[in-house]
């Protein structure tokens, strides 16, 4: 025996365990624009990063769990991109239960179908999703139970998917009280935390409407021309109301209609609770890929999303680098 342990041993004194290698990862809330979290786990893989812990809210709930599960990055990303705008709209089907858009139960089978029937205590990878107590109004850290379950609560965003009920609970998307839980990383899991920002910023109100260059009005027809459509007659309806809405407010030349105004007032929620609880506990490491331009269901843009992942990730290489060899 050392004489170091007998000294230990003597005045009862214990060495800390040491911290497993690997980065914790703490994924964002922001929609199809946290597709980008698979290009920036693409980079982590192909530089030999390990990830030891994945904590996410909402899309980085979602994303995280299959890391979690053992899915590879490129399978992941081989996954997000066969998502095309007709798929994405049968993924978040409008049931129009009370309280929403949708039920959530299309998203569910499909997590199922990728994922299987796992518990986040029994994954081989430190596993947290994020959501908000929607009667208590507490953030809710799920650490076991049913990986998909804990999922669906995480992304659960407010009157486009009803709330998740599990265990006497309802859960709403995490991305309300902690859009980037980083510090939620840090608290369970130690560091080096790297966070993934891919939340809207706030930039400059435009004085009016850029040119409606979308391709939606095309899309429109082509979703209304569908066999399936005349059994939803009232996605038909939702579908044709958010259209004239749309029309009304180009016609009216000014960047501030209700739904504009809305999103703007999210976001700036958004960036203050991320600035606020950076202040109390920051990540070691802050990547924000460039993903501002791609709307909240455009899940059809995942090339564009991985791409933006990779671009911010590898910017960021030489700090990675340099804090996993400061550990």
């Amino acid at each position: 025996m050392s004489i170091l342990r007998q000294v230990l041993d003597r005045f009862k004194l214990r060495v800390p365990a040491p911290t497993p290698p690997g980065i914790v990862l703490a994924l964002g809330g922001g929609g199809a624009a946290g597709l980008a979290h698979i290009g920036v786990v693409e980079v982590l893989a192909e530089n030999g990063i390990a990830i030891r812990a994945v904590v996410g809210t909402s899309i980085g709930a979602e994303i995280g769990a299959f890391l979690a599960a053992g899915r590879a990055p490129s399978e992941i990303a081989d996954m997000a991109r066969k998502f095309d705008w007709i798929r994405t709209l049968r993924l978040f089907m409008p049931d129009f239960p009370a309280g929403a858009v949708s039920s959530g139960s299309q998203i569910l089978k499909f997590l199922r179908a990728e994922i299987g029937e796992r518990r986040i205590e029994d994954l081989a990878m430190g596993y947290l999703a994020v959501a908000a107590d929607v009667e208590s109004g507490e953030m809710v850290v799920i650490d076991r139970g049913d990986l998909i379950e804990a999922v669906r609560a995480s992304i659960s965003l407010p009157g486009l998917m009803s709330p998740q009920h599990v265990a006497d609970r309802y859960f709403i998307d995490g991305g309300i009280l902690n859009p980037v839980p980083f510090d939620v990383a840090r608290e369970r899991f130690g560091g080096p935390v790297v966070a993934v920002a891919v939340h809207p910023g706030v930039p400059p109100m435009p004085a009016l409407p850029v040119a409606d260059d979308s391709e939606w009005p095309r899309r429109l027809r082509e979703l209304l021309e569908q066999s399936w459509i005349p059994k939803a007659p009232q996605l038909r309806e939702w579908l044709e109301q958010h259209e004239n809405h749309r029309h009304q407010n180009r016609k009216a030349k000014t960047p501030w209609s209700a739904r504009r105004i809305l999103d703007r007032a999210h976001n700036m929620m958004l960036n203050e609770l991320v600035e606020l609880r950076g202040r109390l506990s920051p990540p070691d490491l802050m990547i924000s890929p460039a993903v501002a331009d791609i709307g909240l269901l455009e899940f059809y843009r995942a090339e564009d999303a991985i791409a933006a992942g990779r671009r911010a990730a590898e910017a960021k290489l030489p700090e990675l680098k340099a804090l996993i060899a400061g550990r």
